[in-house]
């Protein structure tokens, strides 16, 4: 009779799990549009470092979702994100970007192929 309960408790877990990844996977497209209005911002000088900022608070809660819901990969792109961001603002000034702008177009490509490859 344990073993019924366990199967029981299983099958819950895993529909809960199902259902985040969908509300995640649904909530890719967003994130993406949050991604490019932050890459704009991250072209203007007076707006850099602040842009730098809340890329990486996003990099962090995407890394923090993504290995639960199925999409390491990803979850490795943000997690690189938010370290070089940590680096790059504790460095010196003016900021250096170029490679937060490649990093989060190589995330983004990763988003746009993962909505692709879960659809």
């Amino acid at each position: 009779m344990m073993q019924g309960t366990e199967a029981d408790k299983s099958a819950i877990l895993q529909a809960g799990l199902a259902k985040i990844r969908e509300r995640f996977i649904s909530s890719i497209d967003g994130r993406i549009e949050e991604f490019c209005a932050l890459l704009e911002r991250l072209e203007n000088p007076e707006t850099e470092e602040s842009a730098c900022l809340d890329i990486r608070a996003e990099a962090h809660k995407l890394h923090g979702i993504c290995g639960s819901v199925g999409f390491p990969r990803m979850g490795a792109l943000a997690a690189q994100l938010e370290q070089h961001i940590d680096s790059l603002v504790a460095g010196p000034r003016p900021l250096n970007t170029d490679f937060v702008d490649e990093l989060l177009n190589t995330l983004m490509d990763e988003m746009e192929q993962s909505l692709d490859g879960a659809a």
